[in-house]
């Protein structure tokens, strides 16, 4: 039974053991609608039921219960609970709940937790929480995760006493991974996965698993990571999406965005941005080229102090034409855009949160990702991994597609491709001013040199064709303006799966 005398103090509630005269408001809240609805069972609370868990559960020591209290008058707002301890595995299910409909939104509950979650591990000597909470209870589930409580699976269609039948999580947390600091607990960062996919019907499972594996070894390393991983199909010809919508149904920390037809790799990272909850982001492939379980180093380089951190590849084994054209991209990137002559780029990188707020304000319709990097912040590193041969497949980018990622570098971030073209349009003029008086003074000079057409001819179809290339280019500018003028948009989403928003 618990000590009747024992007080846990927080910043702005204090947890005192629940008494016999608490019996009256236990019941007023659990009867609530409010309350009522968050619970399996249901049905109406007495005070003979009350009366008789006290006596079989917690004089028991099955169950230990806490009144949560205001710190400023010591009102009771709500409760919470162990329940089913069993003292050989070191276990017990957690619940809580807040009766007061005006102490909701304080953060009354999320401190609650923190502090009976202490008391349980340091006190009372459990290895393991477990908890269930409806899906729809999104306010509830984010206070969990604060805690420290992590998604193990979803249950589906569990039936309440009422008979209505609703999805649940089930939750947990472990002493071995639960670690206190100066203010009462350390509150875990979260990491967001994101992958656009394109054909990786047979990759996909693999690149998500070594997700899972890599951050189960960081957290047993003491690192405090949780994650979450948000897969986007940028319309896939195979059965892509099916496959991530098996893997959403086997682990709700994992989102599915489908958008309506294919935009793009860049674009599909865009989609994944807006689905994202974690305070770093960390973008990969999905055909296990790039090594998933290399995550650490990125986010070690991002707790140094770095906002963006690209994974940097010794030997690639990508095929001749893709490095030249990842050669072209890096050389374009550090001309017209300003990139570092010594920072690689890749589409293997992580970036603090802010970066990626700054970078979902772009909304036109041709975004370019490192561009978008570039323009925000200077604070730029590079990591050294390993970059794998391809196990199944070819890559989706053409030379046409190569093409049109480096028109969207040049275009949408830069004039410099204007200004070169006015230099190149002064120096031809030059070039045929020059030649012109040259024609005249050798004419001049010896009355016998005839007047050749072909040379006539290779300065028009020259001039002609800078002046074309030069309107090209302009049209190209002109265009990109008029399509995000009407509002073209970066990516439709056909559905999602496991999105809270």
């Amino acid at each position: 039974m618990l000590e009747q005398t024992i007080r846990i103090e927080g910043s702005q509630i204090i947890l005192r053991p629940m008494e016999y005269g608490d019996t009256d408001r236990i019941i007023e809240w659990r009867n609530s609608e409010r309350v009522r609805s968050r619970f399996i069972y249901r049905e109406p609370f007495t005070v003979e039921g009350h009366c008789r868990w006290i006596e079989t559960m917690i004089h028991t020591g099955k169950a230990v219960q806490f009144m949560i209290c205001e710190k400023e008058g010591e009102r009771p707002v709500g409760s919470v609970y162990f329940r089913d301890i069993d003292r050989e595995k070191k276990e017990a299910e957690y619940g809580i709940f807040l009766g007061e409909d005006d102490a909701l939104g304080k953060g009354y509950g999320t401190e609650a937790a923190g502090l009976a979650v202490e008391y349980a591990f340091f006190r009372m000597g459990l290895k393991r929480l477990v908890l269930r909470v409806f899906t729809d209870n999104e306010a509830a589930v984010r206070s969990y995760r604060r805690v420290g409580f992590v998604e193990e699976r979803i249950l589906r269609n569990v039936e309440c006493s009422d008979g209505e039948r609703k999805d649940m999580l089930f939750m947990s947390l472990h002493s071995s991974k639960y670690r206190q600091c100066a203010n009462g607990m350390e509150k875990k960062k979260l990491i967001s996965f994101v992958i656009p996919c394109y054909c990786s019907e047979l990759t996909l499972p693999k690149v998500v698993g070594e997700i899972g594996g890599t951050m189960k070894t960081l957290q047993e390393q003491g690192k405090a990571y949780d994650y979450e991983i948000i897969l986007v199909n940028d319309c896939s010809p195979d059965d892509t999406f099916s496959v991530i919508r098996k893997l959403c149904e086997e682990d709700w920390r994992i989102k599915g965005v489908n958008l309506a037809r294919n935009f793009g790799q860049h674009a599909a990272l865009m989609a994944g941005f807006h689905h994202v909850r974690g305070d770093v982001v960390i973008c990969l492939d999905d055909d296990g080229q790039t090594p998933a379980d290399e995550a650490g180093k990125l986010l070690e380089e991002i707790e140094k102090g770095s906002d963006v951190v690209y994974a940097k590849y010794d030997h690639k084994k990508h095929s001749l034409f893709r490095n030249f054209g990842s050669w072209v991209n890096e050389e374009m990137a550090h001309i017209m855009l300003g990139k570092p002559k010594d920072l690689y780029v890749s589409s293997y990188f992580a970036a603090k949160r802010f970066v990626v707020e700054e970078m979902k304000r772009y909304t036109n319709a041709y975004p370019y990702v490192i561009g978008l990097v570039l323009r925000t912040t200077k604070r730029i590193s590079n990591v050294t991994v390993c970059h794998r041969e391809r196990e199944i497949g070819t890559s989706g980018y053409t030379f046409g597609k190569l093409v049109g990622l480096w028109f969207n570098g040049f275009t949408a971030f830069s004039v410099k491709p204007l200004r070169i073209a006015t230099a190149l349009g002064v120096v031809c003029s030059a070039g045929g001013f020059l030649y012109g008086i040259y024609t005249v003074v050798k004419r001049l000079v010896n009355p016998n040199v005839p007047m050749g057409f072909s040379s006539l001819m290779a300065a028009v179809v020259f001039m002609g064709g800078m002046m074309m290339v030069m309107l090209g280019l302009v049209g190209e500018y002109v265009g990109r303006m008029y399509i995000s003028i009407n509002s073209s948009p970066q990516f439709v989403i056909r559905e999602t799966i496991n999105d809270e928003a």
